[in-house]
């Protein structure tokens, strides 16, 4: 408050001498998120959308926007944005002029022009996600592993965890010779990204730095980070690592 207030002081002249001037055009409303032209998916994003399986054949995928709206396509065609319908009587509605869907997250139903198709979620799997300008990606098959890495370096080491109940990946007692910072997370499986969903295990990345020259045994933990040390880590990786 006090800060505001000086600054207030300070400003009260310019204000004064603001007072004859015009006053500046009041910039439009922006327009709301679900009127506007979809700005996603990215061209690659339909790679992790949410796939359906439809009876009698065919496939629906989905990308959600955070209930704002989904673009989809049906058999790879060609991609349809749909908004929101708010006034849906029948559950979660995406429209537009010539499409609708609708969703419980686990099936659509799928209805353009005379094409109507009832659709089950398929789940897939999701690999970790990629950290640009490592030497190596390390995951829990590593576990054990000799690793070697030069001065400036840098390596990540993906491994599942549950942060919804609290439980985190970090680098025990880091030594010296190295740096940990955290990566990257990303949803584990294709049905972490419907509508409602809520917990579920995640990808988590942890950034590991050559700083000097050293050698031993790094071993990252599983753990609640408010916990006290005397509480047994949920689980651990470990790896030895040589910095030259």
């Amino acid at each position: 408050m006090s800060i505001r207030a000086i600054a207030a002081f300070a400003g009260l002249g310019l204000l004064v001498a603001a007072c004859n001037q015009p006053a500046p055009p009041v910039p439009a409303e922006p327009t709301p998120v679900a009127d506007q032209p979809a700005t996603f998916p990215t061209p690659d994003a339909f790679a992790n959308a949410v796939n359906y399986e439809c009876e009698g054949g065919g496939v629906v995928d989905v990308v959600y926007n955070s209930g704002n709206g989904v673009v989809a396509r049906l058999d790879g065609g060609g991609t349809e944005t749909l908004p929101m319908n708010p006034d849906s009587q029948t559950g979660m509605e995406f429209k537009n002029a010539t499409t609708t869907l609708q969703t419980d997250g686990s099936s659509v139903a799928w209805k353009s022009g005379a094409t109507t198709k009832i659709c089950m979620i398929k789940t897939r799997e999701l690999p970790a996600p990629r950290v640009d300008g490592v030497v190596r990606m390390l995951g829990e098959a590593d576990a054990g592993a000799s690793v070697e890495m030069k001065l400036g370096e840098k390596i990540s080491v993906a491994l599942v965890g549950v942060p919804t109940a609290g439980y985190v990946w970090s680098v025990s007692t880091p030594p010296a010779f190295i740096r940990a910072t955290d990566g990257p997370g990303g949803a584990t499986s294709t049905a972490q990204f419907t509508p409602g969903f809520a917990g579920g295990s995640h990808w988590e990345v942890v950034i590991i730095e050559a700083a000097a020259a050293g050698e031993g045994e790094i071993t990252l933990a599983q753990r609640r980070p408010w916990e006290t040390t005397a509480e047994p880590d949920a689980s651990t990786f470990k790896f030895k690592l040589k910095v030259t």
